[in-house]
């Protein structure tokens, strides 16, 4: 049962972790998208944490800790108080954006991004476009935005005004989800030429680097500083992954309104980042974020020279890693760990590799600004708890629905529970154990249903046999089997009885008892009258299925088993009802009468056997029956002392006394008969009261 019982886990493991390994292959995407979602509480947690002020909370802002607000980043937005208080601002007016820029520039700005699309000159007013030109080519400084067609195409600015300063697209794009999760770093020609986009441009142009200490590989862009090396990952060959590590608009910003009104403190221009931009309700781009919905493009442009200068810019997860992750844990969940605890020790271990995976990914992104995908391996070590602990609670309801229905049928109810509560007790294979046999057969049945219909003879041994039976399970005996008119039970199995012997010997007096009843019933009927013998042993026998591969039952074989079947034909031998073994007789004499008969030499057996009869049982309520029972005990057992003592004239006296108020007991009749003879011609000295047993 246990090698069946590993096979099948073994087999339901397998299809478990297929069938999840396919779903982790199948759908990837569903779990990116639980790890972006763990990503954007860990950013949202992050800033909560730093929020707060309680000194508590100190070595917790340890592991998320955020850097302060980049002093040498200035936001200018072209907002509604730009729009509306500035002549021509909205109708793309070059003048404006030529005034800011010299503005800008006589305060000494290291960069100048201007995320603002020149499509084309002014036909209107051609000298406008010039003061725009010679503004830009002035500062040295400026960025100008290029209009991005597609992964292989863009648009510069007018040729005139590209030609005075550097044009460069710029692209955020989503990341899993729907969210900006990345910017882009390089632009890819349909040439296969690999340029800088517009924020990589402006991160050059602030550290003062020369563009040929710029390079882009499929994986990485590398700045050559003079103190070494940067290497920023990139996603797609293209795309750097953004760390939204402070509120957006915790950057020092201003109104394009007051930069043109010279409202713009000379320490909020020199030596910065100037970056400018559309954020007006009228403005179209808007880009969705994660933690503070949507949002402008001066905003990310700022987060992205941000996470550029502080070098904490989100290192994406090696590829596959949350497939592998997860294949990792769910086979080694599924067929080690999970497999040798207990159900909440399983517990315990899950919910602490739950944490162990979200507490990983927290800290990697706070500390490290590095991604691990845990979802995956999440659901592999949950899935995994819950697959064995239902599988081992679907096994365990089929073993005791197994052995419901091996059992039902031979035990009573109550010991069918008792076999449920611990089936890990019951040794199917079969063990050695010490058990109480019962055998009983009708006397002379053949004879008696000569003359009678099948249909008669079997109503009425079905009959006999459903009053038997109940009485074997009304001591919780196991019915082991019926042969025709026999019937085979075993005490003290399945469920362990200490007195097992007790509750066979009780059984074997009620079945008697209610077989004379039935007899009176059937006499009344015109039927036969049927008597049946019982023969009773306990010993070592084995217990368990027998049988082959197809079909076998829960049964007991054993020369004591045999032994309790000559016991049952040794009736015929003494004229009894019931014969029981000395170990039977022995362990039961606290709760039933018995007398020792004789010794039996057994058919096939070379050593005697002790045999008793059983008289009654001492918890009967007629005392009248009691105490004929211990007097023919008494009686039977000093007559039988004084005849190996060749004492025959006490002995005979005893039994006449006894037998003249007696005359039923047909053992006391034959010992008597027997000392009679023994008082004409003595046995030989040495002499035993032997009976051997010629047949089955």
């Amino acid at each position: 049962m246990s090698h069946n019982r590993n096979g099948r886990i073994a087999a339901a493991n397998l299809v478990f972790a297929g069938l999840l390994l396919l779903l982790f292959l199948i759908f990837p995407s569903l779990f990116a998208g639980i790890d972006n979602w763990l990503h954007d509480l860990w950013l949202s947690a992050r800033l909560r944490i730093n929020s707060i002020s309680q000194n508590s909370l100190s070595f917790i802002k340890k592991l998320a800790p955020v850097r302060p607000v980049n002093e040498e980043i200035t936001i200018i937005l072209i907002d509604d108080r730009s729009i509306l208080g500035i002549p021509g601002l909205f109708q793309g007016d070059r003048d404006v954006y030529a005034s800011a820029i010299r503005k800008l520039s006589a305060n000494s700005p290291r960069v100048i991004a201007l995320d603002v699309f020149f499509a084309s000159q002014s036909e209107a007013n051609p000298e406008i476009d010039q003061e725009l030109i010679d503004a830009v080519k002035e500062s040295g400084k400026v960025v100008l935005r290029s209009f991005r067609r597609d992964d292989r195409r863009m648009t510069p600015p007018f040729p005139a005004l590209a030609r005075a300063t550097i044009a460069a697209p710029t692209y955020f794009k989503q990341h899993r989800d729907e969210a900006i999760r990345s910017v882009s770093m390089a632009f890819t020609t349909e040439t296969g030429k690999s340029i800088p986009s517009f924020q990589a441009e402006v991160y050059r142009l602030f550290l003062g680097l020369d563009p040929h200490l710029l390079s882009i590989t499929p994986e990485t862009m590398f700045c050559q500083l003079p103190d070494g090396q940067i290497n920023i990952p990139l996603v797609n060959s293209e795309f750097m992954l953004l760390n939204y590590d402070l509120p957006l608009h915790g950057f020092k910003t201003y109104s394009f309104f007051d930069l043109i009104n010279d409202r713009v403190p000379a320490e909020a221009i020199n030596n910065k980042a100037i970056i400018i931009g559309a954020a007006s309700s009228m403005t179209e781009e808007k880009f969705y974020t994660p933690i503070s919905g949507n949002e402008y493009s001066p905003y990310l442009n700022a987060l992205t020279l941000r996470n550029l200068l502080n070098q904490n810019y989100l290192t994406p997860p090696l590829t596959g890693q949350g497939t592998t992750l997860a294949t990792i844990l769910l086979l080694l969940f599924t067929f080690g760990i999970l497999n040798h605890l207990q159900p909440i020790a399983a517990l315990i271990l899950t919910i602490a590799s739950a944490l162990f995976l979200l507490g990983s990914s927290f800290i990697a992104m706070t500390l490290y600004a590095t991604l691990i995908d845990v979802s995956g391996g999440i659901l592999a070590v949950v899935s995994s708890l819950i697959f064995s602990i239902g599988h081992r609670y679907y096994l365990e309801l089929s073993e005791k629905l197994r052995i419901k229905t091996a059992f039902q049928h031979y035990v009573t109810a109550s010991v069918v529970n008792e076999i449920l509560k611990n089936p890990a007790k019951l040794n199917l294979h079969g063990e050695e154990r010490n058990l109480t046999i019962f055998f009983s057969d009708i006397e002379g049945f053949t004879a008696l249903s000569e003359g009678m219909s099948p249909l008669a003879v079997v109503s009425l041994l079905n009959e006999y046999l459903t009053a038997m039976t109940e009485i074997i399970f009304k001591f919780d005996g196991l019915l082991d089997k019926y042969e025709g008119d026999a019937i085979m039970a075993v005490f003290g199995a399945p469920v362990d009885q200490k007195d097992h012997a007790i509750r066979a010997c009780r059984c074997a007096l009620e079945n008697q008892k209610v077989l004379r009843q039935l007899r009176a019933k059937w006499k009344s009927e015109g039927k036969p009258e049927i008597k049946a013998r019982i023969g009773i042993n306990t010993g070592v026998v084995v217990v368990g299925n027998m049988g082959s591969t197809m079909r076998f039952d829960y049964t007991v074989i054993g020369d004591n088993v045999n032994l309790a079947a000559r016991l049952e034909t040794g009736n015929k031998l003494f004229g009894t009802e019931i014969l029981v073994s000395q170990e039977t007789a022995s362990l039961a004499e606290s709760a039933v009468i018995s007398r020792f008969l004789a010794r039996l030499k057994v058919v096939g057996k070379v050593n005697l056997v002790n045999v008793y009869e059983v008289l009654a049982d001492r918890q009967d309520p007629d005392l009248e029956t009691l105490k004929k029972a211990e007097n023919a005990k008494v009686v039977y057992e000093i007559a039988a002392s004084e005849l190996q003592n060749r004492n025959f004239t006490a002995a005979e006296k005893t039994l006449g006394e006894y037998l003249t108020t007696n005359p039923e007991d047909r053992q006391a009749k034959a010992l008597h008969n027997k000392v009679k003879g023994f008082l004409i011609v003595p046995p030989p000295i040495g002499w035993e009261i032997v009976v051997t047993q010629d047949n089955k």
